[in-house]
């Protein structure tokens, strides 16, 4: 049986990054990281569809839900300023796209990918892929991890990185993570198209885009609000002001679209008389063709249910932040760490999740480097 100093489990962008900053400091040697796949990264390569938006410069509380009292100081400490600077030395330049997104300077995925695993590589960090964690056990010398295949690993380190359930072939690091004694509040999909009960209606429109303000109510109260591209598809509604709601939004929740916040109802009655009635003038035809004035401002759809799991960009929910302390190391189960989607705390889009993933890796590579191999 193998006896590794710090065994990582999961190859994605937590679990990568924190690899190579504990490395830098402590030598690649000592290290692992257990893949459940067959190449490490996989999903990291289609975040920000495939330019991989790596941070925000607006990453901050009032992005974030979740236990974000609990973030406040990681948020604080690690700001995207320290995160771009960390990726610079290791030869990665950003470039800022709008809206505070953050991109690496050639707009591909693979690059963050590339520069990460050759940084690993270099440092001499072993990557040991389709190694699938099923179960976990603590015992006075450390971590015994055993795989799907009976395959046996022991660490006295842990490092707990497999990210969410969402897009998720393999076991869950959640399950992991009961075994350990830790809790897991409800977990839900998060930055995903949202369902909606009129289906007969929502069909028609189809394939149709729209910009325009989104407002989530619950028996009339304001939940949240939004602004930006809504696309209408087979089942419902999506693009990313929907993505923003859908961690929110329950079942019975109605959502109200308003396709041209900047006129009122009169306005667009003017517009309409002077256009055969229709509002072909402001939105697209065939949405026109069923909206009339008022509805342009108040287009409503009941929520049915978020989409899937396997069509969400993150898990909302997973482990409370009082069980960790500020490097990520677990309150209950000494040496090991929890990083990432795995905690209950998630993100607008636009960047701030994969921040999240970042911060929470160099937080454990902090710690884990000043206390050194045990």
């Amino acid at each position: 049986m193998q006896k590794i100093p710090i065994v990582i489990v999961g190859g994605g962008a937590s679990g990568l990054f924190c690899a190579v900053q504990i490395a830098e400091k402590l030598g690649g040697k000592n290290i692992v990281i257990l893949e459940a796949g067959k190449r490490v990264g996989t999903k990291l390569l289609a975040t920000g569809n495939g330019h991989c938006n790596l941070t925000n410069l607006r990453a901050s509380q009032e992005h974030y839900h979740g236990d974000v009292k609990k973030a406040e100081v990681l948020l604080q400490k690690y700001s995207p300023e320290v995160v771009i600077e960390s990726f610079r030395k290791m030869g990665l330049l950003c470039r800022e796209e709008g809206e505070g997104r953050v991109y690496p300077y050639s707009m591909q995925a693979s690059s963050v990918l590339n520069l990460l695993r050759a940084r690993l590589e270099l440092l001499g960090v072993h990557e040991c892929c389709e190694f699938e964690v099923v179960e976990i056990q603590k015992d006075a010398d450390g971590f015994l991890l055993s795989s799907k295949s009976n395959e046996k690993i022991r660490a006295q380190t842990c490092i707990l990185a497999t990210g969410g359930k969402s897009s998720a072939k393999f076991s869950s690091g959640y399950d992991l993570l009961r075994q350990l004694g830790h809790t897991i509040g409800s977990l839900k999909p998060g930055l995903c198209p949202i369902f909606v009960c009129e289906q007969q209606k929502i069909r028609t429109l189809k394939g149709i885009r729209a910009r325009g303000m989104v407002t989530l109510l619950r028996k009339g109260k304001v939940i949240a609000c939004t602004m930006g591209e809504i696309q209408f598809t087979a089942q419902g509604l999506s693009g990313i002001c929907i993505f923003d709601l859908s961690g929110k939004a329950l079942p019975g929740d109605l959502i109200s679209l308003d396709l041209a916040p900047e006129y009122d109802v009169k306005a667009l009655k003017s517009l309409a008389q002077a256009c055969d009635g229709s509002l072909q003038g402001v939105l697209p035809k065939a949405l026109a063709a069923c909206c009339t004035p008022e509805d342009c401002k108040h287009l409503q759809f009941t929520v049915q249910k978020t989409a899937p799991f396997q069509n969400a960009q993150i898990t909302v929910g997973g482990v409370p932040l009082d069980e960790i302390d500020e490097s990520c190391e677990s309150r209950k189960v000494r040496n090991l760490w929890i990083l990432g989607e795995l905690l209950n705390l998630n993100g607008d889009c636009g960047g701030f999740n994969l921040h999240w993933a970042w911060i929470t890796a160099m937080a454990a590579a902090e710690k884990i480097s000043k206390e050194g191999i045990k």
